[in-house]
């Protein structure tokens, strides 16, 4: 072995861990690894040097059926997370591919955890329930699977601060965006803040107008256009048909119809009540005494 170094050129401790079982054998000792060593250059190397701790890992290739024993593989998790100086479990979710290729773990990420830093975190500190979408990438088919996507929007509310489900209505796509979720919102049913929020709180009936932004398309619907209608009357105490000539374009426009009432009205009360109350005959006089009409709701 110290002949061997010599013509290797090996000095240092790392030198030594570039040794593999060809070295032996173009270098004459062949029998020796084979009937010494079991064919395996870190049980030579540790005959060779017992005072060093050697890390299978950093060998050219780890020895046969290494990774098979959980203990090894707990060891080298301790190992890499010192080396990336991770002490806290925020600080693994910075874990990636090229830390394991770059440090000797390659063959273990491939061959049981099938890439997946995640599976290997999983298996490292199991009582640690790990935020999957915290993860550069989150499983295959992870986000198909309903639960993950409540659980991840219960997530979501707390660190937005939601207590009440009245604070979901300030929910905003860009708020994905930040979180992580952007992957979720594309693969839930409808694609839309409205469809996740719907989807954690199923049994609550949601007013769309409440939110920052009203679905798209959900305007071009008559009763849609009614049922915001009639729970704005509802809201304002309008029992008799006199009570809604007391309806103005700002409660209509602070309660979040402003845009139905711009393109499918033209801001024209008038038009607004004759199309969703079409049963009464509304008198334009008595609007506009109330001063909220323009000039065009004549027309």
């Amino acid at each position: 072995m110290n002949w061997l170094g010599k013509r290797l050129s090996y000095r240092t401790k790392d030198h030594w861990y570039k040794l593999t079982r060809q070295a032996f054998l173009d270098n004459y000792g062949g029998g020796l690894l084979a009937t010494v060593y079991n064919h395996s250059p870190l049980a030579a190397l540790r005959d060779y040097k017992p005072n060093v701790d050697w890390l299978p890992w950093m060998l050219r290739s780890t020895p046969q059926s290494y990774w098979r024993d959980p203990m090894n593989r707990r060891a080298y998790m301790d190992w890499l997370g010192q080396k990336l100086r991770f002490k806290t479990a925020e600080d693994w979710y910075g874990l990636r591919q090229e830390h394991f290729r770059n440090h000797g773990g390659t063959g273990l990420l491939a061959i049981y955890y099938r890439n997946s830093p995640m599976a290997a975190l999983e298996e490292y500190k199991p009582r640690i329930r790990w935020r999957h979408w915290n993860f550069r990438a989150t499983p295959q088919g992870y986000w198909h699977d309903p639960e993950n996507r409540k659980r991840y929007m219960r997530w979501l509310g707390k660190q937005l601060g939601y207590r009440k489900p009245e604070h979901w209505y300030q929910l905003r796509r860009r708020h994905f965006l930040e979180f992580d979720g952007a992957a979720m919102l594309r693969v839930i049913p409808g694609g839309s803040p409205h469809d996740a929020i719907r989807e954690l709180f199923p049994d609550r009936e949601w007013l769309e107008w409440m939110f920052v932004r009203v679905p798209n398309g959900y305007w071009e619907l008559w009763d849609n256009r009614k049922r915001y209608l009639d729970w704005l009357g509802k809201e304002q105490g309008f029992r008799r048909k006199n009570d809604w000539y007391n309806l103005t374009r700002e409660m209509i426009r602070e309660t979040g119809g402003g845009a139905m009432l711009s393109i499918y009205y033209n801001n024209s009360l008038l038009k607004l009540l004759n199309d969703l109350i079409p049963n009464r005959k509304w008198e334009a006089k008595q609007l506009y005494n109330t001063q909220q009409l323009a000039l065009f709701d004549y027309q």
